[in-house]
C-alpha cells in the first residue's frame, strides 16, 4: 500500500526499536484495533516480518462466571491473542477437567467474586479439586485475573483463594493478581495489551520465563488500585408502598428515595444499599454474648445467614458442631447457650464480616424525576430448620420510616444500558426484572425515541401481582411500548411463564432479532434465567434450522456482541 506521510512519520521513528519494543507496540496496537481504534495492521505484520516475531506459546483462558463480565474478558483476551497469532482456547471452569492442567504450559484465570467471597457457583466444583487433588504443575505458568466490587469486604476474594491453591500446587505464577473492579475494561485492556506484547516476547526466547516473571508490575502497583472509587451518598425515604393487591402471596415494594444532592445515574444502574440490623436483633444478641451495653458494635456486621468460612471459625472458637450449613448468629448462640455465656465479645466481633451492600435496580430515569430514585423491591421470606426468617436488606428496606437517612452508592452497569435510539428493544423482566425496564421506558418516552419497545412480563396473579399496571397501560395508549405479552402462572390450572410466551411469539422475536433488536433479560438467575436462555436457543435452532451446539453458540454471540445482555441475582 502506498504510506501517507503519517505512516512514513511513523516508520521513521520506530525503524532503530528494539525487538523488545517492537513486541510492546504489536500487542498496543493490537488492542487498539480490537476496539476499532486504527484501521490496519498491515504495516505492524510488515515490522513484524521484518524482526521473524512469530509467536509459539499456546496459552490456555479458564474463566469463572457468575453474571457473565468474566466470560466478556475470557473472550475479548481471546480475540486479542488471535490477532497477534497466539493461538488460544477458552474453557469454563465448570466443564473444564482439573487433569487437564496437567497438559497445558500457561494458564490465564478470569475469575469473579461472589457473596461472602466465595467462587461461582459454576467454578466451585473446580476450586474444591484444585484443593483435594495432587497435581504434576510444578512447570504450569499462569496469571490470574480477579473481578469483584470494593464495596465488599471480601474484594476477589476468590481469586485470591485460586491464586493461593495454585501456588500450593507449585504452579508458577507469572503476574501479580490483577484485581479490577466494576469499572474494569480500560485497566483490563491494558493490561491485556502488556501480556500480549510480552507473550511475543516469550516465544521469541523460551529460556527468559525460567528466568523471571513474565510481567513485571508490582502488586499493590496500577493492577491493584482501582481507578474507579466510589462516591457514598446519603438519602432518605420518601414513599414507599406495596405492589401487591389484596390475596397476593407476596409483598413487593415500590420505594422513592430523595437524594440530598445531585447524582448521576443512567437506566440500568444499580443502587448500593448498605442495610442494618435490627435493634431488638441486636439487643438479643449482645444479651446471649453477656453485653447488653455494646449491642450497636453489631450493627453493620453480618450476624444473618453465617456460612462458609465465616461459620467455620466460629464453630471453632465455640467449639462445637452443627450440621447447617446457615445459621443466623442468635439462632446459634441459643442452640448452645450452655457453651457461650463466656465467651469473647470482641472475640466473635473479630470474627463477622462487615454487612456488605446489596444492589438493587434503579425502577427510574433522571429525565424523569431529578433527585430522587425508585426501587422495586420484593421481600424476601423464608424458613430455615422450621424458623421464619427475611432477607436482610428487603426487610431494613421494607421497615424504613418516612424520612428515615440511610447510606447508598450507583453501581454502574454499563454492560446493561440502553443501546442506540434507533434500536429496537426486547425486555423481559418477570417479577421485580421489571425494575430497571420501568426506568428504560421512562427514558424512551421522556427522550421521545421513536425505536420499538417490547416488553415480557410475569407474576403468579394478574389481579393482584401485576406490577405498574397502570404505568404500562399509558405506555401502551401512548405507543411508547410497542408490544407487550404478560404470563400469570397461577391464574389456570397449567401454570405459564416467559418462557411460554417467547415460544409463542417465536417468529416475531425472530423477526425483531434478526433486525437487530436487543434482547434484555432482569430477574432470577436461578430456575428462570435458565428457562429463557434455553428457550431463546429453542428459537434460534427453529428459525436457522441448526441443532443445539449451533444455536447456544448463535446465543453466545450475540451476548459478547452486545445483543444479549443479563442482569441476574
Amino acid at each position: 500500500m502506498q504510506f501517507d506521510p503519517k505512516i512514513a512519520d511513523l516508520k521513521k521513528q520506530i525503524e532503530n526499536y528494539s525487538r523488545e519494543e517492537l513486541l510492546w507496540f504489536n500487542g498496543y496496537l493490537s488492542g487498539l484495533l480490537a476496539q476499532n481504534q486504527i484501521k490496519t495492521s498491515s504495516e505492524l505484520e510488515v515490522l513484524l516480518k521484518k524482526n521473524n516475531l512469530k509467536p509459539s506459546l499456546k496459552p490456555v483462558i479458564l474463566y469463572a462466571s457468575e453474571t457473565g463480565n468474566s466470560k466478556k474478558l475470557a473472550f475479548e483476551l481471546l480475540k486479542l491473542l488471535k490477532q497477534n497469532e497466539i493461538q488460544t482456547k477458552v474453557f469454563d471452569l465448570a466443564t473444564y477437567k482439573i487433569k487437564d492442567l496437567e497438559k497445558e504450559s500457561y494458564v490465564v484465570f478470569i475469575c469473579s467474586t461472589q457473596g461472602e467471597g466465595e467462587a461461582p457457583l459454576s467454578a466451585q466444583g473446580f476450586f474444591t479439586d484444585l484443593e483435594k487433588e495432587t497435581l504434576d504443575i510444578k512447570d504450569l505458568k499462569y496469571s490470574i485475573v480477579g473481578l469483584g466490587d470494593t464495596s465488599y469486604p471480601l474484594f476477589c476474594k476468590a481469586a485470591q483463594d485460586l491464586d493461593d491453591l495454585m501456588k500450593k500446587q507449585s504452579a508458577k505464577s507469572q503476574t501479580a493478581l490483577l484485581k479490577l473492579d466494576v469499572d474494569y475494561k480500560q485497566q483490563a485492556n491494558e493490561w491485556f495489551l502488556e501480556l500480549v506484547a510480552l507473550f511475543l516476547e516469550q516465544s521469541q526466547d523460551e529460556k527468559q520465563i525460567d528466568d523471571k516473571p513474565l510481567v513485571s508490575l508490582k502488586e499493590n502497583d496500577k493492577q491493584s488500585k482501582p481507578d474507579h472509587v466510589k462516591t457514598f451518598y446519603k438519602g432518605k425515604l420518601l414513599h414507599k408502598v406495596i405492589l401487591n393487591d389484596r390475596g397476593s402471596n407476596k409483598k413487593t415494594y415500590h420505594i422513592e428515595l430523595a437524594t440530598f444532592e445531585d447524582i448521576e445515574y443512567q437506566p440500568g444502574d444499580a443502587l448500593g444499599v448498605y442495610a442494618k440490623n435490627n435493634h431488638s436483633l441486636l439487643q438479643s444478641l449482645a444479651d446471649s454474648l453477656g453485653d447488653k451495653k455494646r449491642y450497636l458494635e453489631l450493627e453493620s456486621l453480618n450476624v444473618k445467614g453465617l456460612s462458609g468460612r465465616v461459620l467455620t471459625n466460629i464453630l471453632e472458637y465455640l467449639q462445637i458442631k452443627t450440621d447447617q450449613t446457615r445459621i443466623d448468629l442468635i439462632d446459634l448462640l441459643q442452640l448452645y447457650t450452655p457453651l457461650v455465656r463466656s465467651i469473647d465479645f470482641d472475640k466473635i466481633i473479630s470474627l463477622l464480616n462487615p454487612i456488605s451492600p446489596r444492589l438493587y435496580s434503579i425502577a427510574s430515569s433522571l429525565h424523569n424525576q431529578e433527585n430522587q430514585i425508585d426501587l422495586t423491591v420484593g421481600l424476601v421470606e423464608f424458613e430455615n430448620q422450621g424458623i421464619p426468617k427475611k432477607g436482610m436488606c428487603s426487610c431494613y428496606l421494607s421497615e424504613l420510616e418516612i424520612g428515615q437517612e440511610f447510606k447508598f452508592y450507583i453501581h454502574k452497569n454499563q454492560d446493561f444500558y440502553l443501546p442506540d435510539d434507533n434500536k429496537d428493544i426486547i425486555m423481559i423482566g418477570p417479577g421485580t426484572g421489571i425494575a430497571p425496564f420501568r426506568g428504560f421506558l421512562q427514558e424512551r418516552d421522556q427522550r421521545g425515541v421513536k425505536a420499538r419497545n417490547w416488553l415480557f412480563f410475569g407474576e403468579q396473579h394478574f389481579v393482584s401481582d401485576f406490577y405498574y399496571q397502570t404505568e404500562i397501560q399509558q405506555w401502551l395508549e401512548t405507543q411508547v411500548l410497542t408490544r407487550l405479552d404478560t404470563a400469570f402462572s397461577r391464574d389456570q390450572k397449567h401454570k405459564i411463564y416467559v418462557q411460554d410466551r417467547l415460544k409463542e411469539n417465536a417468529k416475531e422475536l425472530w423477526k425483531w432479532i434478526q433486525s437487530g433488536a436487543v434482547i434484555y433479560l432482569c430477574g432470577q438467575k436461578s430456575g428462570m434465567s435458565e428457562d429463557v436462555e434455553s428457550t431463546l436457543v429453542h428459537i434460534i435452532m427453529e428459525n436457522q434450522n441448526s441443532n443445539q451446539a449451533q444455536a447456544q453458540e448463535y446465543l453466545e454471540q450475540m451476548f459478547l456482541n452486545g445483543q444479549y445482555k443479563k442482569d441476574v441475582y
